[in-house]
């Protein structure tokens, strides 16, 4: 596509928040869009993937081989018409040519129900919707899942932002999801699993299972959208007005003095609530006076591990926040039993943007150690569940459920050193290679290691 060809970076620039700038009030084409961004000095972001090769985006993965795995939330925010057909999609992209655009697309899977997260297994992809999580596969080559099968059931379906999501696998090989805050009493229902286990009640909770034997439970700590883990392997979720918070006592620890009274589990290492800040350069409308100028939609935290930012931006905190067209950078440090947040930069955003369809809502560290950026580019991303009555029904409620981007951040002077960095071939190399990449400054490169080395259950790497 001839936008994909003609996309150029925005090289950053350090300017006050609100210098007078308006933002158009009308959508912007992908490349035009990327002219109304501010992004630190260090830094430029460039287009990955833009309609029509994604749309309505609200999660990614990257595979092993370096396909871009896309959620699609096309039901947002009331959800298909009665008997309608869900609208929400997965997609997958490909880099063919190793310039960092993912110029192919193809539909993996549709008819979906408000899917909210996506995570590589097998042979396959594991997705959230619906209230399941489903496994899904494409066994005769033609890039189109023909394999649908629900793993586990029960996440309860209320509001679209607030459901189960972000299957994440993590350190103790083990697959988590964010119970999304409604809960739910989750059962197994994959034929060789069901009956093998109880139902597990997440209220307050969040959910992790092994992916060879099925056996599951709740895990302390609950997120609403967004689930990210550090190089230690601690778990950091966030919600709307909590823009991180780490989970700092595991429920094993909890158990083995049931007489011991916890209130809390989790902290709040970024300010949060009324005490937290953000600094949109957008003009943008909240639906309570009281909420200006702090978060009210945070989501998508993830800790950066990609090597690529550099020294001063790894391990750092990054959230989004879509009603102030935002992304928001926290940098921690130690402090006792869990970490505290400092802002990036004083009073000034990582990155924002003027154009007030900007919604980044998810964040992914990449293959070749860049910062990805899903852009749902919406005019509304609100449910009309919170708004005012005269609200409800504002005709612009789905307007932009055409568009769609991916963008990714990466340092100035930044090009793509060898092919590798797009298409990393990691499901091709055998045991001892994947071994040796758990070594690797790239987080992706470890995690994505690791998964596979589990997945294979190959014991020949295992030291006698």
């Amino acid at each position: 596509m001839s936008w994909l060809l003609l996309s150029g970076p925005v090289v950053g620039r350090a300017e006050e928040a609100g210098a007078g700038q308006k933002s158009p009030a009308s959508p912007l084409g992908a490349v035009a869009s990327l002219s109304e961004f501010r992004l630190h000095p260090k830094f430029r972001i460039e287009l990955a993937a833009a309609e029509p090769q994604v749309i309505d985006p609200v999660a990614l993965r990257f595979d092993e081989n370096g396909r871009m795995w896309v959620v699609e939330m096309g039901d947002y925010p009331n959800g298909p018409a009665a008997g309608g057909r869900p609208l929400s999609r997965v997609r997958w992209l490909e880099d063919t040519d190793g310039d960092g655009r993912y110029e192919t697309a193809r539909v993996f899977a549709d008819g979906l129900l408000f899917a909210t997260g996506i995570q590589p297994w097998g042979d396959g992809i594991l997705v959230t919707a619906a209230g399941e999580l489903l496994y899904l596969e494409d066994t005769d080559g033609d890039g189109v899942a023909d394999v649908r099968q629900t793993w586990y059931s029960g996440f309860k379906q209320e509001n679209p932002q607030l459901r189960a999501n972000h299957p994440t696998f993590a350190l103790d090989n083990r697959i988590y999801v964010a119970n999304g805050l409604r809960g739910g009493v989750v059962t197994a229902k994959r034929a060789e699993w069901a009956g093998k286990s109880k139902p597990v009640a997440i209220s307050g909770r969040d959910f992790r299972f092994n992916p060879l034997n099925g056996v599951c439970e709740a895990v302390n700590g609950n997120g609403q959208f967004g689930l990210t883990f550090d190089d230690l392997g601690r778990r950091f979720v966030c919600s709307n007005r909590n823009p991180c918070r780490h989970v700092v006592l595991s429920g094993e620890y909890l158990s083995a003095n049931p007489r011991l009274a916890v209130s809390e589990v989790m902290y709040d290492v970024v300010t949060s609530g009324a005490a937290s800040r953000i600094f949109p350069i957008s003009k943008i409308w909240v639906t309570s006076n009281l909420h200006e100028g702090q978060f009210t939609a945070a989501c998508g935290v993830t800790i950066y591990r990609g090597g690529m930012l550099g020294k001063d931006i790894q391990g750092n905190a990054f959230t989004c926040d879509p009603t102030g067209n935002l992304v928001h950078r926290e940098v921690l440090s130690s402090s006792g039993a869990t970490v505290a947040g400092m802002p990036g930069r004083p009073k000034i955003e990582f990155l924002a943007s003027r154009d007030e369809w900007f919604r980044p809502v998810n964040l992914e560290v990449g293959p070749d150690g860049a910062l990805y950026v899903v852009d749902m580019y919406r005019a509304v991303v609100e449910h009309p569940q919170w708004v005012p009555d005269e609200l409800k029904e504002r005709p612009d409620n789905y307007s932009g459920n055409d568009r769609g981007r991916i963008y990714r951040i990466v340092p100035i002077g930044h090009t793509i050193a060898n092919r590798d960095e797009a298409a990393p071939g990691l499901g091709r190399v055998a045991g001892p290679k994947l071994v040796a990449e758990l070594k690797s400054p790239n987080g992706w490169r470890r995690d994505t290691a690791a998964r596979l080395i589990f997945q294979k259950q190959d014991r020949s790497v295992v030291p006698e």
